[in-house]
């Protein structure tokens, strides 16, 4: 064997070891992102629903930070695509817990508005959805995601002994504290 088929032996070797890695990368700047939108939508929700400002700018407002939640993903997603790293299987199997989660979270939050009719109801359902995916980080691992999971969880329950609109009030601090925390922990332990 010559140097140039060691070479492409040992990049071969290279590229199944890291499709194969067991460590779980996330996108901490997602959580960040996304933590925030769903903390400050629960907020101005639980806000509109208790008079405290309008329907209308509530909509308004969700409406603006769902599109720059949406546009920074997508600007996001193509940064990581041009830096041509290929994802690890554990990579791809993470992604599909996290779009199924937030596709049932997006199709229950949609079609039973009946049985989740109000703002606290549709927010548990969201927090619920981002208890499934910081755990299933933290099944893999990463302890940070635990407590973040942890966190959201006890919202769901102590919200779920709190009358409107505190109820409201603490589903969005868990948001903030498990889902937006737990991204800002990730960044922070990169550096």
């Amino acid at each position: 064997m010559d140097a140039s088929e060691a070479r492409e032996h040992l990049e071969l070797v290279e590229r199944i070891i890291a499709q194969s890695a067991q460590r779980l990368h996330v996108g901490a700047e997602f959580f960040l992102v996304w933590g925030l939108f769903g903390a400050t939508c629960d907020g101005l929700f639980t806000a509109a629903e208790s008079g405290s400002i309008s329907t209308g700018v509530t909509l308004v407002a969700y409406a603006v930070l769902l599109l720059a939640a949406v546009a920074f993903s997508v600007l996001r997603a193509r940064y990581y695509r041009e830096c041509g790293e290929r994802m690890s299987l554990l990579q791809r199997e993470y992604l599909n817990v996290l779009w199924l989660t937030i596709a049932l979270a997006t199709v229950a939050t949609f079609t039973t508005f009946n049985i989740f009719s109000s703002v606290v109801a549709r927010g548990s359902l969201w927090s619920f959805a981002e208890a499934i995916v910081l755990f299933y980080v933290g099944m893999h691992g990463n302890r940070r995601a635990q407590i973040g999971g942890i966190v959201i969880l006890a919202s769901l329950i102590a919200a779920n002994f709190v009358p409107f609109p505190g109820a409201g009030w603490i589903l969005a601090a868990g948001v903030l504290l498990g889902y937006a925390g737990f991204g800002a922990a990730e960044l922070i332990a990169r550096e």
